[in-house]
């Protein structure tokens, strides 16, 4: 086994362990899951070439269209990912706690308002919302949780969210909200003092 194939070997077992850690970590409303509730935590693995050229292909046409370079910046990355680990929400449900953090005094309230903001026009957004609170919250500390189990297999990696916007719009993943958690082994941090371009952006093509 050469060295890329071990490297890449390393990568596939600690992103497969990130899954399992995000799907551990504490959320909201445990009772719930006691008493039968599917988990609404999604984790999904993209690591062939193809499919990262066509995250950045996205990123880079959602960049031109808002005029904003700094969807180049992960364009670029994402074509130099080893892989890209999604985890999002997906067919979540509240914790039925009647918090009020959403801005409605209780969860049902909440849900019956929701379908109003699902319109034409919300078919643009990067993600679809408006989203439980505590499901956000839920959703941070599993990337939290697996973003540090990569840091202690000494794996470098990025919480992207357009990343995750990109998988959403292509289909690749089926979360309302996600964060991407990129993935590389090299000498240097992709990640790291990755500056934004500057992009001419009446000369690039739109379609």
């Amino acid at each position: 086994m050469d060295q890329h194939e071990m490297f890449t070997e390393v990568v596939e077992n600690v992103a497969k362990m990130c899954a399992v850690s995000a799907m551990t970590a504490p959320k909201s409303g445990g009772q719930l899951f006691l008493k039968g509730s599917k988990p609404f935590i999604e984790t999904t693995i993209v690591q062939d070439k193809e499919t990262l050229h066509r995250l950045a292909e996205w990123l880079r046409a959602r960049g031109t269209k808002l005029k904003n370079p700094i969807f180049f910046r992960d364009a670029d990355t994402t074509e130099k990912a080893d892989l890209i680990l999604f985890i999002g929400l997906e067919k979540w449900y509240p914790p039925m706690y009647d918090c009020g953090a959403c801005g409605y005094g209780t969860c049902n309230e909440f849900l019956r308002a929701t379908p109003a903001h699902h319109t034409k026009e919300s078919e643009d957004w990067e993600f679809l919302g408006p989203i439980c609170q505590l499901r956000c919250i839920d959703l941070g500390i599993a990337v939290g949780s697996a973003a540090k189990l990569a840091s202690m297999n000494n794996v470098d990696t990025r919480c992207q969210t357009r990343v995750a916007a990109a998988a959403r719009h292509l289909g690749i993943i089926h979360s309302d909200l996600a964060v991407a958690l990129s993935m590389s082994v090299s000498h240097k941090s992709i990640f790291f003092d990755k500056k934004i371009p500057q992009v001419d952006f009446e000369g690039v093509p739109t379609s």
